[in-house]
């Protein structure tokens, strides 16, 4: 299976961001499949200037994008639209894939991502961290009720395009199962645990300590993952000012980069703990974080208190598992809950730093129940979070996947997808360029024949389904001494023959076509009353929509019988291509223009079909 991976954020292990998907990418490549991962250039370390390179397997493709130290919204939405439109590019470019594989869902991964499903014919399965951050604060209820209408619209985009749904954790599995999309289409699997790189000896973080060695002589509680808005770290600066007067021997370290890392080493230097008992250091490389958690005595994962945010899993949570530490948390969630019941952690208060300083205080002196916590950690990373058991879950997904959409079924899907699109574009480019002559064909029927302008009928749609047919209006309503309606032939007027004749009659068959009851080209659609004399081959015609122009139109239209007719129809649903629509499509000019095989010999039209078989039938009976 090939797989079509798009994270704007990949990073190599040599790097300081999150290496989640190099880890899921490289196992998949270890059970026998091919990954074809696309990135931005925004997490890989400065020495990575290769637009593509190979990494443990994985086809690393990468976007160069804006990049700078602290991103602002314009440079955060220009490094954005700038992966979205290199990764559909990429897309084009790049061989086909059995599937696509999105995360997170942000605009500029999910539109690439959408994309290339759409061009390579693949099933798309997005995964769901959380909830979409929404417009709040400073521009008051309105704005905040405007971003959520947003985000609920965009999320609806998303599970309507994608085939399957992956949620990062069972609070986001059930936030998306009360948006309305059915449960079989969601499976939740949460992030993983890395053992194999985080499960280290006690002394491995000796090292560290003597780079730093105001860090030793207490117990060290560490927080290291992204300084930004949603992970409130500022949080940590008010815990380690309360604690200053409960343990000043109880230190407090910081590491990472962000946008608010300014703000929390001013907010540090203010309150005066800043370098004593608590310091900032810079990210460390993935491979170095190891050493880190190791010295910790107690890993923090901390969030804003704010709804929704907590439906999230930090990578912080899974790396302290990983390296068997007990946990220290500021929110609830299902992860919380899942630590707290477990005895691998504690609980802090999110809005009561005294509070939260001295329940952390007790916890650390409590040697037995550090002790527990480390081991139930590490259990959980064990089993429940083992990332080998939850990438193959994953895979499984995925292959799943694409076993319900197998390459013939992508293809013909593409094919209708494409067909559907163009015949949006051009029936609605058709109205608006015809429209002079519309109103002008409109006028002069109302005029030569009265109202109504035009003619409405039922006729057999896809799968046989009824649909009001839109054309012309060619026939008055005379009528014969008996009160009933005259003969078709009588009742039609020389402005009707006119219009049969040039097919101006069934341009009103464009608003049919922009509907989706119609295709440009497809078998026409006869009449309801035909439907009971079909044989099963003649039966397949109505396998794909009708058309205002077919196969049948261009190789005789009515000057044939019906049974070359239907035979012509059949062809063309055993046949129909894209380039083949557009063959019958200038073809069908040249019909429109000579007017051939408008009308069969004797008829104003062709004789009807039922009335052809009822006779045979009845001609067998005697």
């Amino acid at each position: 299976m090939h797989i079509l991976y798009l994270d704007q954020n990949f990073c190599s292990p040599d790097g300081s961001g999150s290496t989640r998907s190099y880890e899921i990418a490289r196992r998949w490549v270890q059970a026998g499949h091919a990954v074809t991962l696309v990135t931005s250039s925004a997490s890989l370390p400065e020495t990575y200037r290769e637009s593509r390179f190979s990494q443990d397997g994985i086809d690393v493709n990468v976007v160069r994008v804006l990049k700078a130290r602290r991103m602002g919204l314009l440079s955060s939405f220009l490094a954005s639209a700038q992966f979205a439109l290199g990764a559909m590019w990429r897309a084009v470019r790049l061989p086909g894939a059995d599937v696509v594989f999105v995360t997170p869902t942000s605009i500029s991964t999910f539109l690439p991502g959408y994309f290339a499903s759409r061009t390579k014919a693949a099933p798309l399965v997005c995964e769901v961290r959380g909830p979409r951050p929404v417009l709040a604060g400073t521009a008051g209820i309105v704005r905040m009720s405007i971003g959520k209408a947003v985000s609920g619209l965009w999320d609806r985009m998303i599970y309507r395009a994608a085939h399957h749904i992956v949620a990062l954790s069972p609070d986001v599995a059930t936030s998306i199962l009360a948006g309305g999309v059915k449960d079989h289409k969601i499976t939740a699997i949460s992030d993983g645990c890395d053992i194999n790189l985080y499960r280290v000896a006690a002394d491995h973080g000796d090292a560290l300590l003597e780079t730093y060695p105001h860090l030793k002589g207490g117990p060290l509680v560490v927080y290291a993952g992204a300084l930004e808005p949603n992970t409130a770290v500022g949080y940590l600066v008010d815990v380690a000012t309360s604690m200053l007067a409960i343990d000043p021997d109880i230190r407090f370290v910081i590491c990472g980069e962000g946008s608010e890392k300014e703000e929390i080493r001013a907010k540090a230097l203010h309150t005066g703990v800043f370098e004593q008992n608590l310091w900032m250091l810079p990210s460390l490389p993935k491979l170095r974080m190891p050493e880190l958690l190791s010295a910790a005595t107690v890993v923090m994962s901390v969030l804003r208190n704010q709804p929704g945010v907590h439906q999230t899993s930090p990578e912080t949570l899974f790396e302290a598992l990983a390296a068997g530490k007990p946990m220290a948390l500021n929110y609830q969630g299902w992860h919380a809950d899942l630590i707290e019941s477990r005895a691998a952690g504690i609980a802090l208060s999110p809005d009561n730093a005294d509070l939260a300083a001295r329940d952390l205080a007790d916890f650390l002196r409590d040697s037995e129940a550090l002790m527990r916590a480390a081991e139930q950690a590490s259990a959980l990373a064990e089993s429940r979070f083992n990332r080998d058991k939850l990438t193959g879950e994953l895979r499984a997904v995925l292959e799943v996947a694409a076993q319900d959409l197998p390459a013939p079924a992508r293809l013909r899907q593409r094919s209708l997808a494409l067909k559907r699109g163009s015949d949006v574009l051009f029936s609605a480019a058709s109205l608006i360029i015809l429209s002079p002559l519309l109103a002008g064909l409109s006028i002069c029927v109302l005029v030569k024949m009265g109202q109504p302008i035009f003619f409405r009928q039922f006729r057999p749609g896809l799968g046989g389904r009824p649909f009001r047919v839109l054309k012309f209006r060619t026939m008055n309503d005379a009528l014969d001494e008996s009160g009933t309606l005259r003969p078709d032939g009588e009742r039609i007027t020389p402005l009707g023959r006119f219009l049969r004749r040039t097919s101006l009659d069934e341009l009103p068959e464009l608003i049919n076509v922009l509907l989706g009851d119609m295709s440009l080209v497809g078998p026409r659609p006869l009449l309801m009353e035909y439907l009971p004399y079909y044989d099963q081959n003649q039966a397949r015609r109505h396998t794909v929509p009708p058309g205002m122009t077919g196969w049948a139109q261009i190789n005789g239209r009515n000057a044939m019988t019906w049974e070359e007719k239907f035979e012509h129809d059949v062809w063309y649903v055993e046949n129909r291509s894209l380039w083949l629509d557009l063959k019958i499509l200038l073809r069908t000019a040249w019909v429109v223009v000579t007017g051939k095989g408008v009308s069969a010999p004797g008829y104003d039209s062709m004789p009807r079909f039922d009335e052809i078989m009822a006779r045979r039938q009845g001609a067998e009976d005697v």
